[in-house]
């Protein structure tokens, strides 16, 4: 599936492309759509997604727009009241969120 794909298609097809893909996708895709959206330093977005990820506790439910917040801060040239910017920061964060569990999972598995 193309990256722009991954913003047009709808939740459903989405939710299933992802879980078929593996990391190095997710990362690719990652990259273009921060590229897209004017960073180009993605292993800085990435280490501040990480950090932050990994100091969300588990039980609370706000964990997703946490991300969304700090991906919005990250961005600034990404209107927050715009929906169609909404829905492509929400979908990015999906992404990033999936590509950091199955690159910590990754690590995991190859370490046990």
């Amino acid at each position: 599936m193309k990256t722009l794909d991954l913003l047009s298609c709808p939740e459903a097809t989405l939710t299933t492309e992802l879980k078929q893909m593996k990391a190095r996708e997710l990362e690719r895709h990652t990259r273009k759509l921060l590229a897209k959206l004017g960073l180009r330093d993605y292993d800085d977005v990435m280490a501040t997604v990480i950090k932050t990820i990994a100091k969300l506790d588990a039980d609370k439910t706000d964990r997703f727009s946490t991300l969304q917040s700090l991906i919005h801060s990250l961005l600034p040239t990404i209107e927050k009241n715009r929906p169609e910017h909404n829905a492509l920061i929400e979908r990015l964060s999906l992404i990033m969120m999936l590509l950091v569990a199955k690159q910590f999972h990754k690590i995991h598995t190859v370490h046990d």
